[in-house]
């Protein structure tokens, strides 16, 4: 036993007496013809110790730790390659990797557009340069750039969805149309294309034709939830309430968020299903417990039950949580009203509301929407000198 440790220290120090001997050169060699990369990070580490201006050395070691997932060491050596070899495209180009692994889009699309100023001919910069401003929202950078690295490569069917959705966000509908038909008939059966194509008529306020491509995504993938969402909303704009409740639930079982609890929600209020309703503010709330949204869509279902002291906790809530929305004062007035009569308190809360930047005037006169809970006092001239003061 104590032959083996013998043997075990002597050539631990043998290693160790190896890598003192080589040279910054020679333990870079060594690194790149290694797989492991934290391996390849103990080597590198020797590499720059002993040479300390060897860029390739830094920028190597920046890979492993980017491979062992440590994207703040990357970084930092991508960094230090930069600053021995400042007019290195390829360098700029590593570092905007990594950021972008990060979904640091804002500090990667500086660095894509210095790579680019270096070397204006490599389409991969701005390929990459294009799915950052997406992602920032700078479509027309996005655009031009997709546009760029196309003059260069084929169209794939992951480029040609990216900027059909940035001219879709960037509103140049026409020009979303031709890359989506290309899609489509590269790949028949994936649903993205149609989805696409339904967002487009959508936004056009074409909402059956919209419906038709949200269906036919829908059928090429019955799982696929962007369709549910969107199909939802048009059966909603079109006043098919049971149809948007229908794909709401279909929703909430794919990607059960709060936000499409509430959504059904509304849909259920337009139905008159306030327990339904109620149930699905809830189960918003119990998700998202600090979204005031929520707290004032149940409470006006507590009005419309006349369960006035649920439904004034929650407007308190409401405003607790975000004091800048007028919708919970304008239905705490509505409460006031409703319960006691108590004209001070109505105009009160009004008041508020106004300051708040309530504008939606004719909803307090409409029994449909607001209008039924003013019953009476929004007849009166004191009501709309409040309005319009």
């Amino acid at each position: 036993m104590n032959c083996l440790k013998w043997s075990l220290c002597v050539g631990l120090l043998f290693c160790a007496g190896l890598l003192q001997a080589q040279s910054g050169t020679q333990l870079l060699r060594r690194a790149k013809a290694e797989t492991d990369p934290a391996q390849q990070v103990r080597l590198l580490t020797q590499a720059v110790k002993k040479a300390p201006n060897l860029a390739a050395a830094w920028h190597s070691r920046a890979d492993a730790y980017l491979a062992l997932g440590k994207h703040k060491q990357a970084v930092a050596d991508y960094t230090r390659a930069l600053a021995l070899t400042p007019k290195d495209p390829f360098r700029y180009y590593a570092r905007a990797l990594a950021y972008m692994q990060e979904h640091k889009y804002s500090l990667a699309l500086p660095d894509l557009s210095k790579a680019i100023s270096f070397k204006k001919d490599y389409p991969d910069f701005y390929l990459n340069r294009a799915r950052c401003a997406k992602a920032l929202g700078q479509y027309t950078l996005a655009v031009a750039d997709y546009k760029k690295y196309l003059s260069r490569r084929k169209q794939t069917p992951a480029v040609a969805q990216e900027l059909a959705e940035s001219y879709i966000y960037a509103y140049k509908y026409e020009q979303a149309e031709k890359p989506l038909q290309w899609l489509m008939r590269q790949e028949p059966s994936a649903p993205q294309s149609y989805y696409l194509l339904g967002r487009i008529r959508h936004n056009q306020g074409r909402l059956d034709e919209a419906v038709s491509y949200y269906s036919k995504a829908i059928n090429r993938a019955e799982d696929f939830a962007p369709a549910y969402r969107y199909r939802a909303a048009a059966f909603k704009d079109m006043g098919e309430s049971e149809a948007a409740a229908e794909d709401y639930s279909k929703l909430v079982e794919l990607t059960p968020e709060p936000i499409f609890y509430n959504r059904r929600g509304l849909v259920y209020e337009e139905m008159h299903q306030w327990d339904k309703a109620l149930a699905d503010y809830t189960k918003t709330i119990e998700l998202s417990p600090k979204w005031p949204i929520a707290y004032n869509n149940r409470g006006y279902v507590y009005l419309k039950q006349k369960k006035y002291a649920a439904a004034r906790a929650d407007f308190e809530t409401a405003i607790k949580l975000d004091d800048t929305l007028p919708t919970p004062y304008i239905n705490l007035a509505g409460l006031y009203w409703l319960q006691k009569k108590d004209r001070r308190n109505v105009y009160r809360h009004l008041e508020k509301a106004l300051k708040r930047n309530f504008k939606d005037f004719d909803s307090l006169y409409d029994e449909d929407r607001k209008g039924w809970m003013f019953q009476g006092i929004n007849k009166t001239a004191e009501f709309r000198a409040v309005m319009y003061q």
